[in-house]
């Protein structure tokens, strides 16, 4: 049983903690989960999520339980889903999306020497994973495989900060 923090849309703590699963959150009430967009040189890690997850492409990423920070959770994420052991000082927090009850914070990791790493996945959570190019990500997005909070994410900030 995981536990979560309710936070207001500020990102401020209520105070209140529920049970991951539970929808009984008042106006103006969310949760918060954390993304991590893992780069290496010019690709982006995408997993495509098991079956019970709903299958869809996405970022590697989760709920952030209660007492850890989205950096905590970030590198829990990682070692859990992927057996990738993340530097905490090298995540880059690129912002924040705001999708129903839910806040993501969104993480860039960048490594230059990922790309031949040998991932161990968590199978309940990941079916694969595959490195990505932004036209490929963006066609993922376009054939509305890739999970709408990380389309989102991806327009906000992946596609502007290589624009830039």
């Amino acid at each position: 049983m995981e536990l979560l923090e309710v936070y207001d849309f500020d990102g401020n703590k209520t105070g209140r903690i529920i049970v991951r699963g539970n929808k009984d959150l008042a106006e103006g009430e969310c949760i918060k989960l954390v993304t991590i967009w893992i780069k290496s040189k010019d690709k982006y890690l995408i997993q495509k999520c098991s079956k019970e997850k709903g299958g869809e492409y996405a970022v590697t990423g989760g709920h952030v339980t209660s007492g850890n920070t989205t950096v905590q959770q970030a590198v829990l994420e990682c070692k859990e889903e992927l057996n990738l052991n993340l530097d905490k000082n090298k995540l880059k927090f690129l912002g924040n999306v705001f999708k129903e009850h839910a806040i993501f914070d969104v993480y860039i990791y960048e490594d230059e020497n990922l790309l031949k790493y040998k991932f161990q996945l968590q199978k309940e959570e990941v079916e694969s994973v595959s490195w990505k190019t932004m036209d490929e990500i963006d066609e993922l997005c376009k054939d509305n495989v890739f999970r709408t909070s990380s389309k989102i994410q991806f327009a906000k900030f992946i596609k502007k900060q290589c624009s830039n």
